[in-house]
């Protein structure tokens, strides 16, 4: 499950882009002869950096969500069906993989003492296989490139309009993906950690069983 992961962190949340508060500024008033003095101009802009100070912070870190214990159980279920639809694939390049380094074996052992022609045979069926297994390999991982992107893709879009629904509800202004920032943030107080609330409430309102199983890929 580890190395599906790892395999596709291309496919993280594209979707997560931080939400901003929006505040809208009038212009200052025209100066006049009256004798009442004009509004300051930057008043309006004062009014702006204020709203946007009152905005909340928080942090997540959405490599969580993949994990199979305690991370988003739609997008562990889609995981695991992939897992398993490409699980005979692997098991056939392994295989083809142990016959050619074992015909190679034999070549590097008995070369100095073989007959050069069955040497020779035996050379063209090691590079046979390895033209295969690399055909094999490079077929399979856009298959199943695909394949993660057709079953992830609809649960991350939803996945982010849950985020931005959950943060609006409490107040939240700007999240920082801290999976995406290494080295780059550094946290005071836990507490703006929104990653494991979020991860519950969603799963509670999406439990695994909706997760998509579309038309499994063909071998």
């Amino acid at each position: 499950m580890k190395a599906i992961r790892n395999t596709f962190a291309a496919f993280a949340l594209a979707a997560f882009a931080a939400l901003t508060v929006s505040a809208q500024t009038q212009p200052a008033p025209r100066q006049t002869p009256a004798p009442r003095p004009a509004a300051p101009a930057t008043q309006p802009s004062q009014g702006a950096a204020a709203a946007i100070a009152e905005g909340k912070f928080a942090i997540i870190d959405t490599e969580a969500f993949s994990d199979p214990k305690q991370g988003i159980q739609r997008l562990v279920a889609a995981f695991q069906v992939v897992e398993r639809e490409f699980k005979p694939r692997r098991d056939e390049v392994q295989q083809l993989q142990t016959r050619y380094e074992t015909l190679v074996k034999e070549i590097n052992d008995t070369k100095s003492v073989a007959d050069q022609k069955a040497l020779a045979t035996k050379a063209d069926q090691a590079e046979q296989l390895k033209v295969e297994i690399e055909r094999k390999q490079q077929d399979g991982q856009k298959a199943l490139e695909k394949r993660v992107q057709d079953l992830t893709q609809p649960i991350y879009q939803d996945i982010g309009n849950a985020l931005q629904a959950f943060s609006r509800s409490r107040g939240i202004s700007v999240i920082f993906d801290v999976s995406k920032m290494p080295g780059q943030v550094m946290v005071i107080n836990e507490g703006i950690d929104i990653t494991d609330a979020f991860i519950a409430d969603y799963n509670q309102r999406n439990p695994a069983s909706t997760a998509s199983t579309a038309t499994p890929a063909k071998p």
